[in-house]
């Protein structure tokens, strides 16, 4: 069901959700005894307390968790020990705010004391519901952010640590969990087959290349679509996959070979060991990208990661200095495809403002791990939830969070500003398949969550873009493009 055909103008109407009121929402006002050394070892906070008082002096930011103190000898690094009026609760969010404002300042007292207020919440919640178990991401997120920036003598082996993400075999194994659990790669995949088939109805010969990011089973969805759409028989097809990762590379033109086979597709499966960080000219080349084929290209969440470097490009007024992404598109719409998919997240996570980047994250992760527990599939002990939670969406955050600079890939940008970005490429819009057009049961049957309430839907936000919310939230979007003729038309 789409709600494009509803009679409310395509939009959902979704039960309000009531959060816990644990951890993520504050407690009763407590008063602590005077903090020692001593003592503060046995000393813990209540779950949603940030230890602040209004009336702050010295280096504390208003609503800080610096306390009133003497001068002592400790290092103004550290905080000081002092008699802590706890006089108002705070939530997570609150805390993560004060935490990012006195990062910005440099309040290195300040940073801490939240950060000790926040670990308490964090550690108490790690296990807890999918709101308590994104903030023990960010926790640790702002956590690391911290101590590069305040530590400095400590950020080389911190900064080892950042740079170290998990082998790529465990984070693809992490990928198929969450493709697995969460329908709305599925639904963009789906959309993007209904579309290529569709824009190749009249193609003999058909050239799809995966830039990466895909899953096996889109392409096997589109021997069968090929099939069931053209009586006379398939298009001969040729695959051309992206991957840096042999087994994945094998692994695939099995799956994808055998079923041809059965199905009397003409297949041809071409293996680029590459990865789209080190995308370069000879990759393009590797591409066999060949006149009398008629060419696909589909990105799924891989250039975003290409925003963080800059390249020089030769353009008619000279050399210009632009995003390897930009560049990229450039080079991509060169090769005249008839049809280029993009899928990205649909979200804004690569502003100049820390504090933005952090709040809409939240934002975003917080739909995310509530699909987890929406969908029923894991219950939040299961290693593929463990495997999804810690080794893609957690490493997603830190990368958001922590990471600055060309270390810093995960820059997702909202589809208004790829569609900038496609336009300045040479591309101008081509249409989508709208959610209403084609029917798939099984993706169907996943629009409401174990509860009954709705659990995700599709908006068309115009002919070439289609939009995927969880709830009231947009994960991810799918637009189509084709090159601009040189008059523009």
């Amino acid at each position: 069901m789409s709600l494009t055909n509803l009679s409310n103008n395509g939009k959902a109407v979704v039960k309000d959700e009531v959060s816990s009121p644990t951890a993520m929402e504050g407690v009763t006002r407590t008063t602590f005894q005077p903090v020692t050394l001593e003592n503060n070892a046995h000393h813990q906070a209540p779950l949603d307390s940030s230890g602040r008082d209004d009336k702050i002096k010295g280096q504390g930011h208003i609503g800080s968790s610096t306390h009133e103190v003497e001068p002592s000898s400790l290092a103004p690094s550290m905080p000081e020990p002092a008699m802590t009026a706890w006089k108002k609760p705070l939530g997570f969010r609150e805390l993560m705010q004060y935490c990012v404002t006195a990062l910005d300042a440099g309040n290195i007292a300040a940073v801490n004391a939240d950060l000790l207020a926040m670990s308490h919440l964090a550690l108490a919640a790690c296990n807890g519901d999918p709101t308590q178990r994104v903030a023990f991401a960010f926790a640790e997120a702002l956590g690391r952010r911290a101590l590069q920036s305040t530590l400095p003598g400590l950020s080389w082996g911190l900064g080892l640590q950042l740079v170290q993400q998990p082998a790529p075999q465990y984070a693809d194994a992490a990928r198929r969990c969450f493709d697995a659990l969460c329908p709305f790669l599925r639904v963009a995949a789906s959309a993007a087959n209904q579309t290529i088939v569709t824009a190749m109805a009249a193609e003999k010969h058909v050239h799809v290349v995966d830039l990466g990011g895909a899953s096996p089973n889109q392409w096997l969805d589109l021997l069968r679509l090929f099939t069931a759409a053209r009586p006379e028989g398939a298009p001969v097809l040729r695959l051309s996959v992206v991957s840096e990762q042999e087994a994945f590379l094998s692994r695939t033109a099995g799956l994808l070979t055998q079923e041809a086979v059965r199905l009397h597709v003409p297949f041809i499966f071409n293996p680029v060991r590459s990865h789209i960080d080190r995308f370069s000219a000879p990759d393009i080349a590797a591409l066999g990208v060949h006149l009398g084929e008629a060419l696909v290209i589909t990105s799924t969440l891989q250039l975003h990661r290409l925003i963080a470097d800059e390249t020089s490009v030769q353009l008619p007024a000279g050399p210009h200095q632009m995003t390897k992404a930009d560049a990229l598109l450039r080079v991509l719409c060169d090769l005249s495809p008839k049809l280029m998919l993009l899928t990205e997240q649909e979200a804004d996570h690569n502003g100049a403002s820390l504090w933005d980047r952090v709040s809409n994250a939240f934002n975003y992760y917080v739909a995310l791990f509530n699909d987890l527990e929406a969908g029923g599939g894991a219950p939040r002990e299961s290693v593929d939830r463990a495997a999804v939670e810690r080794l893609l969406l957690r490493e997603e955050i830190m990368d958001i969070v922590a990471r600055d600079g060309s270390s810093r890939r995960e820059r997702h940008e909202s589809m208004k500003r790829w569609a900038q970005r496609m336009g300045v490429a040479g591309f101008k819009p081509a249409p989508v398949m709208s959610y209403d057009q084609f029917e798939d049961a099984g993706l169907q049957a996943l629009q409401l969550a174990a509860d009954g309430t709705l659990r995700y839907w599709v908006r068309n936000e115009d002919a070439s873009i289609i939009s995927i919310y969880s709830r009231m939230t947009p994960i991810f979007s799918v637009t189509a493009w084709r090159p601009a003729k040189k008059n523009g038309k």
